[in-house]
């Protein structure tokens, strides 16, 4: 899907808001989310519930539970507002305790840093289950 209409324009299916600190891993999901579509945004953690309620047009929330653990609850509760937007955890392959605790607090997805680039556009693009 290249993210651009007949006429060329570039389409816009909403926001994904990257939720950590991780350059890297914002910027890799930047790339991803633009690719099907949608723009990009982030936040660090204290701030999602703010910025989630206040904006409709976001559909997703990427999660970096690296950085995320202490505000489980309040990532949640900002998933119940607004738009009730996608909540996708992004773990350490070998971070048990962080997909337990995603699970655990409500998240519909909990992914692999290394399966972004195939599960994340996937999960973006289904259609809403809700």
């Amino acid at each position: 899907m290249s993210g651009l209409s007949a006429d060329g324009a570039k389409l816009n299916k909403g926001k994904v808001l990257f939720v950590g600190r991780d350059i890297f891993l914002g910027t890799m999901v930047a790339n991803i989310v633009e690719k099907v579509g949608f723009s990009s945004l982030s936040s660090i953690p204290a701030k999602v519930f703010n910025t989630v309620s206040a904006d409709l047009s976001i559909k997703a929330l990427v999660v970096d539970m690296k950085e995320a653990k202490d505000f489980l609850t309040e990532i949640v509760e900002a998933g119940g507002t607004g738009s009730r937007p996608k909540l996708i955890a992004v773990i350490f392959h070998n971070d048990i305790d962080s997909r337990r605790h995603a699970q655990k607090a409500g998240f519909e997805y909990v992914i692999h840093r290394s399966q972004l680039g195939t599960n994340l556009p996937q999960i973006l693009t289904e259609k809403e289950r809700r």
